[in-house]
């Protein structure tokens, strides 16, 4: 069984092409200057940056604003232009804090993260003892959720696509392992399927970004803003055939700290309620969208 998520690298994939948000040397020198300069000093460089990229990287900015007309229809050029200046600046400050929270401890997670809502769904989900496998987009900070399950003892494992680039690969794993997640690359070995089985048969936590898909043989059709979306079928066939939970979950910033929110779970029993549960996790990612527009980091078109 193939466990298809994303649907494609970013289409500027190579390091030459790539914007400058997405560049190795963005996140080295992000991780050690959130280290050692203050954190508002941080943010307002980081924005500065952002600002740089807004005006000459003109793709990724036309997805942006493509993708945020379809969240907001009704409004005006100059609004949308308002929010994807937003999301610029909002993702430029997510890596300063992805560099900030490298040496997190527990205590002051909660510092970070004092509103948490649904850890009686995730214990719950828990206590059948098949594992979870939660579900989240590119909105607010995700990492920062791995992180959170990783400070509780909970075992966490991210699935992802290799990034293109050898070194932002390396950067991002050695980074979740330092806060006990453990890192599982689809597509680069053969038994990345079986370890996910293994897994959650452990009872640990499968997290999965499930926001951008190709239509494909392994894919659902749902309504996402109006619009045919192709979900990927294969975090649902794997829920089927372990019995684990699908929990929908997110990680926003909220003002000077972050909001945490794991919703209630969804079980796959049979079939029939495969492409029931894809339109309920569909609906809920556009419910979250829509309320935190400006964190919403894809800068891939829709």
């Amino acid at each position: 069984m193939e466990i298809a998520i994303e649907q494609k690298r970013q289409e500027d994939g190579s390091e030459e092409k790539r914007h400058i948000l997405g560049k190795p040397i963005v996140y080295q020198l992000g991780i050690w200057g959130s280290g050692y300069l203050p954190k508002r000093f941080s943010y307002w460089f980081a924005k500065r940056i952002a600002d740089i990229s807004y005006l000459f990287y003109k793709k990724a900015k036309q997805n942006v604003t493509n993708n945020l007309q379809k969240v907001f229809p009704d409004l005006s050029k100059k609004e949308i232009a308002s929010l994807v200046l937003s999301t610029f600046r909002n993702y430029s400050t997510y890596l300063v804090d992805y560099g900030r929270f490298r040496s997190l401890k527990r205590d002051s997670l909660f510092e970070v993260m004092p509103k948490i809502e649904g850890t009686e769904n995730i214990k719950s989900a828990l206590e059948r003892g098949n594992g979870i496998i939660m579900l989240t987009a590119h909105l607010g900070n995700w990492e920062l959720g791995a992180i959170f399950f990783g400070r509780q003892d909970i075992k966490i494992n991210v699935v992802t696509f290799s990034d293109g680039i050898h070194r932002i690969d390396d950067i991002k794993e050695e980074y979740r392992r330092q806060h006990n997640i453990n890192t599982i690359i689809l597509g680069e070995s053969p038994f990345a399927t079986v370890e996910l089985l293994n897994a959650l048969q452990r009872n640990e936590v499968v997290a999965m970004l499930v926001d951008r898909y190709e239509k494909g043989n392994d894919s659902i059709d749902t309504t996402f803003l109006g619009r045919t979306y192709h979900f990927p079928n294969g975090p649902l066939v794997l829920a089927k055939m372990t019995g684990a939970a699908l929990i929908p979950g997110f990680v926003v910033k909220d003002g000077e700290s972050y909001y945490a929110v794991a919703e209630s779970p969804l079980f796959i029993e049979d079939d029939k309620d495969i492409k029931q549960c894809a339109q309920k996790i569909t609906s809920i990612f556009e419910q979250y969208i829509k309320q935190y527009p400006d964190q919403w980091y894809n800068f891939i078109a829709i």
